[in-house]
């Protein structure tokens, strides 16, 4: 078999086996009971369309849009995939799924409790997506016309960043700035706002809060660090 397809084959199986299942996409918790988690008296409402603020979002939604070149197309398009993998680039090059079977599933629990936390938000705050609101506005990825805020993405990308950073704090810088560009990939694809995005952050912060006090969690928790600190050359621990 040619070299070049074998290695596309893997690829593509390891994003299968990495992305979430459906009942994760239909937003079905894992760790967390849905009622440690209400983000809907947390998060602060999204701006209205016709405010100020809210012509100012979809303005920076525009100039993104605008301004977007095809190296970020490409990026932003492989940053539609919802897997703890995109964070590869930063994690280095043995943070990839083959080798981390643990944390695969765990990082696919963690997106399920955040997904059920913002499916919930979603359908309270009612947000139009950026797209819906000014159809002229050309999307990169598919994306159904549901709803905006908070993102969903944006909230993923924060909790890998925040729980990485705690498993190998000795990248937590890039970790993090990995997360904002993760986040605003979604504003140059032309899915959210960046209040979306935002209010993804906080999110994954209240989620992650959750999770860091749930017993069952910081066992598989410690499981997946020890796996990740291995498969990266790291020692057992770090004080940083």
């Amino acid at each position: 078999m040619n070299r070049y397809l074998t290695a596309g084959l893997g690829l593509l199986i390891a994003a299968v086996l990495a992305a979430p299942s459906a009942a994760q996409e239909a937003g079905k918790s894992f760790y967390l009971d849905p009622a440690d988690v209400d983000l809907i008296h947390i998060l602060a409402p999204p701006p209205a369309p016709d405010s100020p603020a809210g012509k100012a979002d979809l303005e920076a939604v525009l100039a993104a849009v605008r301004a977007r070149t095809d190296a970020e197309i490409t990026h932003v398009r492989e940053d539609d995939l919802r897997v703890v993998f995109r964070f590869a680039d930063v994690m280095g090059p043995n943070f990839q799924s083959d080798s981390l079977p643990f944390t695969t599933q765990f990082f696919k629990h963690v997106y399920g409790d955040g997904n059920a936390a913002t499916l919930a938000a979603k359908s309270y705050f009612k947000r139009q997506r950026p797209f819906v609101v000014d159809p002229d506005i050309k999307i990169i990825v598919d994306q159904k016309p549901d709803f905006s805020y908070p993102s969903n993405h944006s909230t993923f990308g924060y909790e890998i960043a925040i729980l990485l950073a705690d498993m190998v704090p000795e990248k937590a810088p890039a970790i993090f700035e990995r997360a904002a560009d993760y986040g605003h990939n979604r504003v140059i694809a032309g899915v959210h706002f960046p209040t979306d995005v935002e209010g993804g952050r906080i999110a994954a912060s209240v989620i992650d809060n959750a999770l860091l006090h749930n017993a069952r969690f910081m066992t598989d928790f410690e499981r997946a660090k020890s796996e990740v600190r291995a498969a990266l050359g790291l020692s057992a621990a770090s004080n940083q």
